[in-house]
């Protein structure tokens, strides 16, 4: 769940959504707020630790089954 919530933020604060900029098209194509960049990098950080926990915790579960 941490895991897929911190990849979620993390998408959402890449295409920030709303935001909008007269230089650019898009909101993706916005500079970033220094407070969003942080938001975005702890998700990403999040995100990279709970990957592994969930692969863990998924193998471990399947061995479980298995026995």
């Amino acid at each position: 769940m941490t895991a897929a919530l911190s990849v979620i933020v993390t998408v959402v604060y890449f295409f920030q959504p709303w935001r909008s900029c007269d230089y650019k098209d898009t909101s993706a194509g916005c500079a970033v707020l220094p407070a969003d960049a942080n938001v975005m990098l702890i998700a990403i950080l999040v995100a990279l630790a709970a990957a592994p926990v969930l692969v863990i915790s998924l193998l471990a579960k399947e061995k479980a089954h298995s026995r």
